[in-house]
């Protein structure tokens, strides 16, 4: 009997600790007088997270992950992730110094070079009252200039990131689009 016990609070801690979001995507229509809309759900223990990204960029995801496909920017990338901790251990002025000193933490490409942070930014935006520190950088990958724009979100001590990367030419255009995606995401 004692062995049956033990395996189920194994089994229930299991579970307990992989509760939460969940980024495994769900195409969501909803049908109007004016027409149908369609977005991407997200889930956490039962509640919806709604997100509509930008128009003709695709989705795929796993429990941690959710991609995204750019069309007609094919080295341009956009991604939501989910950790159970914070890469700093709070949204304030201290995180510039933290990963300033540790660029380990900015998640670059391996073989990143001439990495240069230009925006340290907190709270330029708001999603549903969680705080956000946003790090814009630029970087060389492969002789390529690269842009990146990592947005970090505390959600009740865990972490969300939303990022984009790309060509450097290309980030005046994705970037104002992936920043008005952020907007519409509810629930989180």
């Amino acid at each position: 009997m004692v062995p049956r016990l033990t395996l189920l609070i194994l089994l229930v801690a299991t579970s307990a600790a992989r509760a939460g979001l969940d980024l495994l995507p769900t195409t969501v229509t909803e049908s109007s007088e004016g027409g149908s809309t369609t977005h991407l759900a997200f889930h956490d223990d039962g509640t919806q997270i709604t997100y509509y990204p930008p128009r003709g960029w695709t989705c795929e995801g796993s429990r941690d992950l959710a991609s995204f496909s750019i069309p007609g920017y094919p080295t341009a990338r956009a991604f939501i992730s989910s950790a159970p901790k914070l890469r700093a251990p709070a949204l304030d002025d201290k995180a510039e110094r933290l990963i300033t000193k540790n660029p380990a933490l900015l998640g670059l490409p391996k073989g990143a070079t001439e990495i240069s942070i230009t925006t340290f930014t907190l709270n330029p935006l708001t999603i549903d009252s969680h705080h956000t520190l946003e790090i814009q950088m630029t970087y060389s990958f492969y002789g390529q200039k690269y842009e990146r724009s990592l947005l970090l979100l505390d959600r009740k001590g865990a972490e969300v990131s939303f990022v984009l990367d790309c060509p450097a030419p290309d980030f005046p255009k994705l970037a104002p689009l992936f920043r008005r995606s952020l907007y519409l995401i509810d629930n989180l």
